[in-house]
């Protein structure tokens, strides 16, 4: 055991031993032990799984940041590679590939027009779905880590985890059957709304009271969720268009 984690391992002892309420001596013992063994199990898991990502980084093949995102949609790519795929085009999209840091990603991969910030989220889906499929140690571990840190993201808790395609249920039923769940207990409950993949390009026009009526999503000049924006999002179809200020065009064509 190293240093640190002897020092973690007597904090923890500590915090566990003052929280207890007054019971016998061997009844205390037995759950801390317990307490004990899931938290290093859980610190474990986590140290395979950035040993894990760092030898899918080493892997990853030299493409742009539009081919691995469509790559992660090809049918019969091996997890593995699709794991390496997704990781890679995390740290190209964002700040130290943190998912925590989803905010970071701006703009359209170019000239497809796919905004960026959605690649960002299917990159994280994709590669917890990829390495679920993996039979490999920590591949479970970094999955729940990078849906964790996308927990850490305000934004990208709401957009992505609160609303949630249709993977997300099949994903924390396979994390939380493997034990792997966030540091609070359990996975949020989300409203499942449209599939991967989040991204596409844009295409196409509607007004922007159609948008509001049939509750799209409006994206700004950067490709990211606002209030109100020039694009609009229907999840349930899986389509962005630009939007239209029917005001405006009825001026135009009287002028």
């Amino acid at each position: 055991m190293t240093g640190f984690r002897r020092i973690v391992c007597a904090l923890f002892a500590v915090c566990c031993v003052l929280s207890l309420p007054a019971v016998a001596a061997e009844d205390a013992s037995a759950r801390f032990d317990e307490l004990a063994a899931r938290y290093f199990a859980r610190m474990e898991g986590r140290e395979d799984a950035v040993a894990l990502r760092t030898a899918l980084e080493a892997e990853a093949v030299q493409a742009d940041e539009f081919a691995l995102w469509r790559s992660l949609f090809r049918e019969g790519l091996a997890p593995r590679e699709g794991a390496s795929n997704a990781i890679t085009l995390l740290n190209a999209l964002l700040d130290g590939g943190d998912p925590a840091r989803w905010e970071s990603a701006s703009g359209f991969f170019l000239p497809s027009f796919v905004p960026k910030p959605l690649a960002a989220a299917d990159a994280v889906y994709a590669a917890a779905l990829f390495l679920l499929r993996m039979d490999e140690k920590g591949a479970s571990d970094l999955a729940g880590m990078l849906f964790e840190r996308l927990l850490d993201s305000p934004k990208g808790k709401y957009f992505f985890i609160s609303a949630a395609p249709t993977e997300y249920r099949e994903i924390v039923r396979m994390l939380t059957e493997r034990g792997v769940v966030p540091s609070f207990g359990k996975w949020p409950e989300a409203a499942v709304e449209g599939t991967l993949p989040l991204g596409a390009p844009v295409r196409g026009r509607v007004s922007r009271d159609r948008a509001i009526s049939e509750g799209m999503t409006f994206l700004n000049g950067a490709g990211q969720p606002a209030p109100n924006g020039m694009y609009a999002w229907d999840r349930k179809k899986g389509r962005i268009y630009d939007v239209v200020d029917v005001e405006r065009r009825r001026f135009w064509f009287y002028d």
